[in-house]
């Protein structure tokens, strides 16, 4: 969606900075910019990068970076604008505004705008633009509920829930891959151990303070593993292609609703794999996960409405 614009910049000999919270999407990101734009310079910023921070055509860095800029950018995009720590720190804010010029343009992006922003929209002090349909013009993938009673008392002792079970072998049998969600680090840690002795199956887990973090979902994304253990560090911005979704413990607090529609939308995003399976395993239904599910059928309602999606293929 950036492209045009990024093109545009550059044209008129414009400096851009994308600034993103996580340094996971960072490193996501900026291949994906060099390869759609060869001839320009671009510079990637992060806490473990060895680049230096120069004042390059294109920047592609993390908030906490931008430390380093003053004045220097004419278009400035923040993504995942909702996300932590941005709207946490008003520190970051100020940060991003001091690394601008004074007339400098500024794009927030969102997939799950804060109710605070859905309320500026809505009474006009926010200009917006609601795009319901991806790039690739497919539907978004609506979740799935599957009951699964007890599932951190069962990873605790050492035991793979059935339910889990199941969708894990039919994953095997049908050679899918797929990202298992969990909520805390230690919980993912003894479903990590339970999978391994149950099902002899050798998974990586990655979570936020994993040193071999980086490592473990370069080598997911370039296949190597069938699944993945991952707390909520890739819960937006990483693309992996043709992969499934497993939530478990969908229940847990920590699963608002926009970090349910994040997770889901980590299914679909390749206009070669445009579908997937999303399964929230629960030990009962929240509002949270209704919500999720709800906008996630409401904006492929708008977008079918407005003609902008195609058939799903066979």
């Amino acid at each position: 969606m950036m492209f045009e614009s990024i093109s545009d910049a550059l044209i008129a000999g414009k400096r851009v900075c994308w600034a993103i919270p996580r340094s996971d999407v960072v490193i996501d990101l900026a291949p994906r910019i060099k390869t759609a734009f060869p001839n320009a310079k671009i510079v990637t910023l992060h806490g473990n990068s060895d680049e230096k921070a120069d004042y390059g055509d294109i920047v592609v860095t993390t908030v906490h970076q931008m430390i380093r800029f003053y004045e220097a950018f004419d278009f400035l995009i923040i993504d995942e604008v909702d996300a932590f720590p941005y709207t946490f720190d008003e520190m970051l804010v100020r940060i991003a505004k001091r690394a601008c010029k004074q007339n400098a343009a500024t794009l927030y992006l969102s997939a799950t705008p804060t109710r605070v922003d859905q309320a500026k929209i809505k009474n006009g002090s926010l200009r917006s633009c609601i795009i319901p349909a991806r790039y690739h013009l497919f539907p978004l993938d609506v979740p799935k509920y599957k009951w699964c009673a007890n599932f951190y008392k069962k990873v605790a002792k050492n035991k793979v829930p059935i339910q889990a079970l199941a969708w894990i072998n039919r994953k095997i049998k049908d050679e899918r891959r797929a990202l298992l969600f969990v909520p805390t680090i230690d919980c993912g840690a003894k479903f990590q151990s339970a999978l391994k002795k149950q099902m002899n199956l050798n998974i990586d887990f990655v979570y936020s303070s994993d040193p071999d973090r980086f490592d473990k979902v370069i080598r997911f994304k370039q296949g190597e593993g069938q699944f993945l253990i991952t707390t909520m560090i890739l819960e937006r911005g990483v693309t992996i292609p043709n992969i499934d979704v497993a939530i478990f413990g969908t229940e847990h607090d920590i699963y608002e609703e926009s970090a349910l529609v994040q997770i889901s939308g980590r299914v679909g995003r390749n206009p070669k794999w445009p579908t997937g399976e999303i399964m929230f395993f629960h030990h009962g239904i929240t509002k949270a996960m209704e919500d999720a599910k709800s906008q996630i059928i409401n904006m492929n309602r708008s977008a079918r409405e407005q003609g902008l999606l195609k058939e799903i293929p066979s």
